[in-house]
């Protein structure tokens, strides 16, 4: 664990009903975070992993108490400015933890500090496990994320609403022989007493919960190829990293044609693009590490159909999009995911259609995607806009 200050025993737990605000899947607003710094050791043996997190936090008005989303997560100890909570109360049906404070917190910066445990299911969602064959038939195990709608909270304590915004600064302790990757590149890494490795990473912009991302396993890298000033890199399972070079060049591609249509900087300090075995998002944009199902990644040109190869690139300007419009600008609610999603969608098109435009992809647009759309319209079951 981490070598900073112990956080006090074990507090007291309990189940807490659901009254704390006039909308029980709204935090309440009078504290927000600012900062989190997290911690995770995860064990691929036993399918669970170890955490710490320290979060700044801005305080509105006097309370009593901090309530943030938390599920399936057991909690170890907490306090809030060094002093060590009451009581922890848990609300398994709308994933939340209350921490009665010892004192009330007066307005202005506090910060609070998690120690807890937490499991790496088998239901892609939050912190999950995975795994794969090489091409010598090796069988391997992995740890990954899907943070996206609400997950996060399965990962760590959080404010898991979109625009409850934040920067993150996370430390990954993991097995010497496996790779580990989250949304910022690595600072440096220590080798433990015990054979593993502590691997310390940037500091995120400031941004949502679900966009985080980790992941950990047996994966192979390309060599980054700098672009605009990013380093862009293509990540897949062990074995697989020669089969890049389609991914490669999409990745180029969609990085250029959108930073030039945007007209804004990438917000980030790397883009990684790295396949997952299994994966039901099919893709997902977390900020500079975008997961993929690993098939939009691992491309042989030689058998490919034509097919293959648009839904490469498709999938890549959609997710690449998405670093702008979704990630750096980003909806208060979930009511404005159509938003987020129908404009990344125009744009992969958009995208696709600029590299390969005898491809004619507007046409297939209109002759699939917008029959669909439609057809979607006029059910009984669909929301007016």
């Amino acid at each position: 664990m981490s070598a900073s200050a112990p956080v006090p025993s074990r507090p007291q737990t309990s189940q807490k009903d659901h009254s704390v605000s006039e909308n029980p899947y709204r935090l309440p607003r009078h504290v927000l975070p600012t900062h989190y710094e997290l911690r995770l050791e995860p064990d691929l043996n036993s399918f669970t992993f170890e955490g710490r997190v320290s979060a700044d936090l801005e305080v509105q008005q006097e309370t009593p108490e901090i309530v943030l989303n938390s599920a399936e997560i057991s909690y170890t100890g907490a306090s809030v400015d060094g002093v060590a909570v009451a009581e922890i109360s848990l609300d398994d049906e709308y994933e939340r933890a209350t921490f009665t404070l010892a004192e009330p917190l007066s307005p202005g910066a506090h910060r609070l500090e998690i120690e807890y445990s937490g499991i790496i299911n088998d239901q892609l969602r939050g912190l999950y496990r995975s795994k794969f064959t090489d091409p010598d038939g090796v069988e391997h195990v992995i740890a990954t994320s899907q943070c996206q709608a609400t997950d996060a909270r399965r990962i760590f304590p959080c404010w898991d609403e979109p625009d409850m915004k934040a920067t993150y600064q996370t430390t990954m302790v993991v097995p010497a022989d496996l790779e580990v990757f989250t949304n910022t590149a690595e600072l440096g890494r220590e080798t433990l007493d015990d054979g593993r490795v502590e691997v310390r990473f940037d500091t995120t912009m400031k941004m949502s919960t679900y966009l985080l991302a980790f992941v950990v396993g047996a994966f192979e890298a390309t060599d980054p190829v700098e672009v605009r000033g990013t380093p862009i890199r293509i990540i897949v399972p062990k074995g697989n990293v020669h089969l890049t070079d389609v991914a490669m060049e999409n990745a180029i591609f969609a990085f250029e044609y959108l930073t030039d249509y945007y007209g804004i900087p990438y917000p980030a300090d790397k883009l990684d693009h790295i396949g997952i075995p299994d994966f039901a998002a099919g893709a997902m944009e977390n900020l500079g590490l975008i997961t993929y199902r690993d098939s939009y990644l691992v491309i042989d040109p030689a058998k490919a159909s034509q097919g293959e190869l648009q839904r490469s690139i498709d999938v890549i300007g959609h997710e690449t999009a998405h670093m702008w419009f979704g990630d750096l600008v980003t909806m208060k609610w979930w009511e404005g995911a159509w938003l987020n999603e129908a404009f990344a969608s125009f744009m992969d098109i958009k995208t696709t259609a600029a590299k390969k435009p005898e491809w004619k992809r507007w046409l297939t647009f209109a002759n699939t995607e917008v029959p669909w759309a439609m057809a979607t319209d006029q059910l009984v079951s669909t929301r007016p806009i």
